[in-house]
Formats: C-alpha cells, structure tokens, sequence
C-alpha cells in the first residue's frame, strides 16, 4: 500500500517540520550558507594601543601627544594603531546645557572631512598605517549635539567613521544608527565599537562576527568601579578589572576575534574647586585574544606573553604606547558559523521585542525584592543508559531537597539518560538502530515528568530537569530519527512544559535537532527564562531576550567541561550586564560506558561547577563591587566558592543550596536599540539562510 502524503507545512522561521506520513515528520532548516573567514599573522609590534592622558578641551594640544605616539609607533613597525575614545577633546558627560562639560564636546566636534581627520589621514597615508581615534562627530542639520564617534584613518587615506550606538555621555551626544566593518585588505575585516556599545551590547560584535571579523577595536574611556572599594581612601583597580576583563575575555572567547582595546588613562574634566577632577580612569589598554580554557595577552598584562590564563593582571595606572610583544594570530571565529547560529530565530526576538518598546511599553527593570527562591543545584553523574536507576538518584535528591525547603531544583543537562552519544551500530549496552537517547526519550508531559511532576505538586517546588524528549509522531533528518535535548519544567501547580535546545554541541546533531521557542516561568520571584549548556555559553541573544521582556532570573542546566573562568564568565555576564540572577546546574562525574583495559570513561568526566550567582549587595542594600574580591557578582558559596573546591577543583557532589536576594536585579541598558539589532540579523539571515524571508518585506 503507498504511503499517504499529507501536505503539511509548519514554517518555524528556523525549522521546516513536514508531515510525510500519519506518523512520521521530517526536520530540515534552512541551507546554512558559507560565511566568509580570514586569518592574518601580526608580527611583533605590528598592533600597538595607547594609555593616553588628554588635556581636557585641548584639541590642538592632544593632536600633538597623538602625533608624537604615531612617530613612536611608525619606528616600531606598527601597522594598526588604536587611541582611546574622545582622546581629541578629553571626556564629557553631562545633560546640562549651560554646562561646560555638555558645550565642550558639541563646540569642538568635526566632521569625517574636517582638519583632523584629514591631517591624521595624510600621516595614515605616509606612514602605511592604520590610526584610530575617538573625537566628537558633527551632525548634519543640528548644531546642538554631536555624536561620540571613532574617525579610522586608512594606510590609502581614506577615513570611516563610526558613530557609537548606545551613548552614555548624556543629552549632548546623540546615539549612531549603523555597525561598521571595515574590508582592511590583507589584515582582514576590521570591527569598530565603543566603550559601552561593547560592554553592554554583544549583539554589535556578534554581527562583526557572522560577517567574518577578525579584529574588534574599542576605543573606550571607562572607570567603572575605579575608586575606592574597600574604604581604605585608595582607589583600587580590581573591581574596574573585573568589569573589563570579563567583558573582553567573554567576547574574544565566544566570538573569536582579536581585540584591541585603548583606554584613557589619569584625570580628565574640568578641576573642582577642591583640586579634584571630574573623571579619573585607569588605562589598561590591552591587545588580546582567547579560547574555550582561558585568555591571552600580548600586551596590556603583566606578562602579556600570548599564553593562556584565566587570571590575567591588566597594568593600570602608566600612560604611554604599548605594543604586542609577540605574534597575535587574528582569525575568525566559529560560533557563527555553527549550523545552529539562528539569526532568523534571532531578528523575530529583536522585532518583538522593539515592537513592545514602540508601543510604549519600558524596557527597563528594576527588582528590589530581597526575598527570592530557596535554590539549589544537583551535582550529579547520570548512569549511562539507565533511565531508572537515573530516576531512582533523581527522586532522592528530591526529597533531600524538600526536607531543606528548597523552592526551586535544578538538574543537569540529559540527568535522566546520560550524555555520550554513541553511534548505534556500535552502541554496546541498547541493541536497537537508534540512538541511546532517542530509544530513552519521552514525550513532555509523559511518564517520567508526570511521576516527578507529583512530588513537585507534593512539596511546592519547581523541578527543572534535562532529558530527551520525543513527540507523538516520530522525527527524521536525512533519515535519521531524531528528539530533542529538553529541560523539563514541572510547576508547584501542576502545569508542565519544556524548553528545547536550540544550539547543539559537538554529537549532538547526531540524534538531536533544535528547538526555536523561548520559554518564561512565571513565578512568585518574577519571570525565569530558561536554556541549555551552549545557548547561554555561546550564544547571548536567547539571554538577552528573555532580559529585555523582564526577566530577572536565568536557569541553565548545562553538560559542560568548562573552568571555573570560563562558566563564571560566560553566565556571570547576564548577570552583571543584563540584571538576570542565575541558576546554572552542571553534570558532575563520569559519563558513557567504563572500559576495565583503559580505566576509561568512554564520554568522558564532567568536572566543572555549578552555580547560583546574584548581585553583590553591601550592607545597605546596594550592588557595588565586592571590597576584597572586586566582583559585582556573589556565587553565594558555589562553584569555585564551595568549601573544599581547591582541594577537588570541581562543585561537590550533591545539592548545593542558596537562598537567592534577587534585589538589584532587572535589565536596564542604555540607548538599547532592538529594532536596529532585529535588521541587523534579518541582514544576516538573508546572507546566510537560503531561502529565508526578510522580516521587513
């Protein structure tokens, strides 16, 4: 008998699931067209960045500083060089209109074709290199404001300015409208972002990225955190660090790129009447990059020797040119480029959300509730294959959990299965054609969530689970049947639901395909978005969206074998930057089949951290940087914080609970842009998905 074909087509902007017979489907995305990649070998001293101290409304006199470090780099062969942001004319902040601070930078702006940029053109041009540098940019039509912009002088002459995208200077200074890539020939693709476009914005570099960058300059005057911390009269640099370590690390090691980062460095503004300076920043420029294990410095820090560290000393405090001391590889980097990389998925995310912000609606929040969850994570190996004993280890936990009280539980990442993918034809423990995860996998709600979904109802708590999840019909790829890698979410009410993996990792593809539906748990503590291992690791926009429609907590069970450096990094940030706590629940132990001969683990051991992190609160309530440590984060006694981890080097195993403050919580970013952020990937869906539809036709 033939099959009978049902016409049936669900366009899920990321997935095409069509219907080709009464019980199977069949999953495909869209073509991932190739992105463009470059790679380019810099010699020592070839990238230079400069500390630079202005003369506050000097233009004349810092032109000249900034012409005497050109000379200094063109003896050393430098061949791209970064000065800070408004180097020209010196900081200014201020909404004040009969403030000096507000005239400055408006009186002393130029345009692209004024004096300064064609005199540093013609040096550019003379010296065969590239200069960069933050001035204030005239307006066309408007007199009283000015953009806050970064003029790059090519080694042909020719100037590009970038006008930064979320100013924070205040009323003087009006936000750009447009990201610039810069085609820097045999160097590569060149990347322009400001200060606070970089710290506070990811979705700039990630589009730099998708398009091939291999070289992100920022130009940046910031002081964050650079005072007093500790209440000792001095002004330390350790808690500014923090900020920008973390902020540069995460990008360069998500994303790939070479960064070049030039700072301001001494007292700046107008003198105070008692002898004081308006703004004081701590240099710290830096040229670097990083991998999945760590950073590298090739100038900037201590050693600034290009090997990898996860505790790097930036050196703050001296003004001056510095160069790379050895060979930087500036390459393009592959998260982007990963088959998973949705930015049709992510243009749709943009568009809801600027749609709420132009119906009027804010896009600010502020949570000063002290009182969040009693949570914890479960520290945990799951028996490979073995669903029951898994589910056996599972409700103990949970009633471990209830007589602690615990309000919200997490688990880790495929807990009731296992992770390894093993190919089934050589799978030793299943003698099935499919692989051990599809052959375990259930429907949400089904069996196993059901069961726990009781105890959850039982004790008044949120279970988060990670196993695999099939539908009613089976899924196919390219014949391959095929589930999803879920997070299963059993509420106190009895409702449950699942989130579904959008960005795979490693095997995965191999019996999983992606979600595309962002999932929100309403609770008594706010709004909790949920993902899984790489959508929080690697790919921030899932984060942001669920920040920018009110979130203020994230939970992330995760599969990972990252450091500390690496899983504090990544899901710090959405924490200090975008306002969300997080609740993020590692596998712990071995994983796959043991081999007696080896004394191997065929998947591996998981021997990483979980963590519940929060803002950092002093006594009264306010988030500040932690006066010892320098982090504006608290991880509340987990991960690298939990008694006994520097003897173990991983969580222990266990619950580790917390009871979450969740004031200070709640997104708020300056000039946030996400009608801009949605066109730009629309832009880059139609350059990398064939077929796609642009949202704005």
């Amino acid at each position: 008998m033939k099959k009978k074909l049902i016409i049936t087509l669900i366009a899920l902007l990321s997935t095409n699931i069509i219907s080709v017979e009464i019980n199977a489907k069949y999953y495909g995305t869209y073509k991932r067209l190739e992105q463009p990649k470059v790679s380019y070998e810099f010699q020592e001293n070839e990238l230079g960045v400069v500390n630079f101290a202005p003369i506050w409304g000097d233009k004349a006199k810092n032109i000249e500083m900034m012409k005497e470090y050109i000379d200094e780099a063109d003896k050393l062969g430098v061949k791209i060089l970064l000065f800070p942001e408004m180097c020209v004319t010196g900081y200014a902040s201020s909404s004040d209109k009969e403030d000096e601070i507000y005239k400055m930078p408006i009186e002393l702006a130029e345009s692209i074709e004024g004096p300064t940029a064609t005199y540093f053109s013609k040096i550019a041009d003379e010296k065969d290199m590239w200069v960069i540098y933050g001035a204030t940019e005239t307006i066309e039509g408007d007199a009283n404001h000015a953009y806050n912009s970064a003029f790059a002088c090519s080694p042909d002459g020719a100037v590009y300015s970038y006008q930064k995208l979320a100013p924070v200077e205040g009323e003087w200074c009006v936000p750009g409208n447009k990201p610039v890539l810069i085609d820097a020939g045999e160097y590569g693709l060149i990347g322009l972002s400001i200060c606070y476009d970089t710290y506070a914005n990811p979705e700039i570099e990630r589009y730099y990225a998708a398009n091939g960058c291999n070289i992100l300059l920022n130009p940046t005057a910031t002081s964050r955190f650079y005072k007093d911390i500790d209440n000792d009269t001095l002004v330390e640099d350790y808690g500014w660090e923090w900020y920008y370590k973390n902020r540069l690390e995460t990008i360069a090691s998500r994303d790939g790129m070479t960064i070049l980062s030039s700072n301001l460095v001494g007292t700046d503004g107008p003198q105070n009447e008692d002898g004081t300076f308006k703004y004081n920043f701590p240099g710290g420029s830096v040229i670097m990059n990083a991998t999945f294990k760590g950073a590298q410095y090739y100038a900037g820090e201590i050693q600034s020797n290009g090997k990898l560290t996860t505790s790097a000393n930036i050196v703050t405090g001296e003004k001056g040119l510095i160069t790379n001391r050895s060979v930087v590889t500036a390459k393009t980097g592959y998260t982007t480029s990963h088959a998973d990389f949705a930015p049709e998925l992510y243009a749709k995310w943009y568009d809801e959300i600027a749609d709420k912000f132009e119906s009027g609606e804010s896009l600010s929040y502020k949570y000063t509730d002290t009182d969040g969850p009693l949570a914890a994570v479960v520290n945990m190996s799951a028996v490979w294959g073995d669903k029951q004993a898994n589910l056996n280890k599972i409700v103990q936990y949970i009633e471990e959990a209830a007589l602690l009280g615990v309000e919200f539980l997490v688990f880790p990442e495929t807990v009731l299965t296992g992770y390894e993918y093993q190919n089934p034809q050589t799978d030793k423990l299943i003698d099935v054609d499919v692989a051990m995860q599809v052959e375990l996998a259930e429907t949400i709600p089904g069996a196993t969530t059901n069961y726990i979904s009781e105890l959850s109802k039982k004790y008044g708590m949120y279970i988060v689970l990670g196993m695999t999840e099939k539908e009613v019909e089976p899924i196919y790829e390219d014949s391959t049947e095929k589930v999803y890698n879920s997070a299963a979410i059993m509420y106190p009410n009895g409702k449950i639901e699942s989130f579904r993996k959008m960005h795979r990792a490693g095997s995965e593809s191999e019996w999983s395909i992606p979600g595309n539906t962002p999932v929100i748990i309403d609770t008594e503590w706010g709004k909790f978005g949920i993902d899984i291992c790489r959508d929080g690791h690697f790919y921030p926009e899932l984060g942001r969206y669920y920040a920018a429609m009110g979130c203020n907590v994230l939970v992330h069970p995760t599969a990972t074998t990252g450091n500390p450096w690496y899983r504090e990094g990544r899901i710090g940030s959405y924490t200090d930057r975008d306002g969300m706590a997080a609740i993020t629940c590692n596998l712990l132990g071995p994983d796959g089949i043991f081999d007696e001969q080896t004394n191997t683990w065929s998947g591996g051991i998981f021997n990483s951290t979980s963590l519940i992190i929060t803002k950092y609160l002093n006594e009264d309530g306010k988030v500040i940087a932690h006066p010892t440590t320098g982090y504006p984060i608290n991880l509340n006694g987990t991960g690298s914080e939990s008694i006994g981890y520097d003897e173990r080097k991983t969580s222990p195993e266990g619950l580790e609970v917390a009871q979450m403050n969740l004031s200070g919580t709640g997104f708020s970013i300056a000039n946030f842009n996400p009608r801009l952020f949605s066109e730009m990937y629309d832009k880059l869906a139609q350059m990398y998905r064939k077929n796609y539809i642009p949202l704005t036709e």
